[in-house]
């Protein structure tokens, strides 16, 4: 299976939510204010240094990696709702149609995302859960999947280079163009964890954004994605712990 380093999960987030303003299907980031400029305080360079996933991984099924998601809790303590099967790849299926339809500049962030930014999973095993707090609009998701082979798991521990590529990008979709600019944030506490903040600003001048945090842990790829809430520093927050609530269950 290929995929962008950006994460499965996480690209497929950053892309359908910059058409779900444009009446695009897809999952569709909280509204936010304006980013925060440069010397905020919530930036920070992405880690390199990153561990080898273990060769002898477990081999987890779906099931056990649902088994996994429903075990962890959002923020206000409550269990994330796992998706079923069918729910996953149905919206998998709506986000490639999504990526098909937009163009975007650079042309390689293009391609890096929708060669495999929400692959097919066939061969690999996946499990989404989800949280959502209606009264904050603090929307919270964890992905994980397992089964992909080494070579992938090496790109996803260390996606640098492709986050500096395409931290500057344009989308257009309907006619409208969308910007959005991808910045490195300290989210959670395992090391080797990669953390990024995606601002799309939206032609009306409305900014939409989602803080994605990634890890590979014992051969297992971990998303959290986190949108709305109270500020970004809870969207860095909500998102940090997932991925570490998560790890901690991945053995």
């Amino acid at each position: 299976m290929k995929t962008s380093v950006l994460g499965t999960f996480g690209a497929s987030v950053l892309l359908a939510a910059a058409v779900s303003a444009c009446g695009g299907p897809g999952p569709q980031a909280a509204e936010s204010s304006p980013a925060p400029s440069a010397g905020s305080g919530t930036t920070a360079a992405a880690p390199t240094a990153t561990p080898t996933p273990s060769p002898t991984a477990k081999a987890y099924t779906a099931e056990e990696l649902a088994a996994i998601v429903s075990q962890v809790r959002d923020a206000a303590d409550r269990r994330l709702s796992v998706l079923p099967s069918a729910d996953i790849n149905t919206t998998l299926e709506q986000t490639k149609a999504v990526l098909a339809s937009i163009d975007v500049k650079p042309e390689e962030c293009k391609a890096l995302a929708a060669a495999s930014a929400v692959p097919s999973v066939d061969g690999a095993a996946m499990a989404v859960g989800m949280s959502n707090d209606a009264s904050t609009g603090a929307v919270t998701a964890l992905s994980l999947v397992a089964g992909l082979d080494q070579s992938f798991l090496n790109k996803v521990a260390d996606p640098s280079e492709q986050l500096a590529k395409c931290s500057s990008m344009t989308m257009t979709a309907s006619g409208m163009d969308i910007s959005v600019t991808i910045t490195p944030v300290d989210a959670g506490t395992q090391p080797g964890a990669v953390a990024y903040r995606t601002d799309s600003a939206l032609p009306d001048g409305r900014t939409q954004s989602t803080i994605t945090a990634q890890l590979v842990h014992q051969g297992v790829v971990l998303t959290s994605v986190a949108s709305g809430g109270a500020s970004e520093a809870d969207a860095v927050q909500r998102a940090g712990a997932l991925l570490d609530s998560a790890a901690a269950l991945v053995k």
